[in-house]
């Protein structure tokens, strides 16, 4: 009986003491600066980098736009479409033969039918180019309106 509540001890043991050097092994590689490793963040970045921290403050919801949402769901094509348009990029619906090619900086491609609705319920609007800007309005669905998965 002595025996076997020793053993239960030590494999209980040895148990924790794995889980301990499991834990402290992912925190040691999580940690760039443990590893000797420069942060690529500290690097400087040249021109070709892309990189998007935040929304910008202009791409924030005013909180001026009143009454109801044509919509109370957004569709995952339609939310992706809506929160590229928040992060400044111009928006341009292009079929799907076309949208994996190369737009100009700072323009994203997106379906035509994703972007017709997005069109339709006022929240891109033409900016006189061929492509399109988030409105006030798309702002207020990004901030309100659920996603469909």
């Amino acid at each position: 009986m002595e025996f076997a509540v020793l053993l239960m001890a030590v494999i209980v043991l040895g148990l924790l003491g794995w889980g301990v050097y499991r834990v402290m092994k992912r925190r040691a590689a999580a940690s760039p600066a443990a590893a000797g490793q420069v942060e690529p963040h500290s690097r400087p970045l040249d021109d070709s980098t892309y990189r998007v921290s935040y929304a910008p403050p202009e791409f924030e919801w005013s909180g001026t736009t009143t009454g109801a949402l044509p919509v109370k769901i957004l569709t995952y094509k339609q939310y992706e479409c809506l929160e590229d348009a928040r992060y400044g990029f111009r928006i341009v619906g292009l079929p799907p033969t076309e949208r994996k090619q190369p737009q100009p900086h700072k323009t994203r491609a997106h379906g035509l039918k994703t972007v017709a609705s997005l069109k339709k319920h006022g929240f891109l609007e033409d900016d006189g180019e061929g492509g399109y800007l988030i409105t006030d309005r798309g702002l207020n669905a990004l901030e309100v309106c659920s996603v469909r998965y």
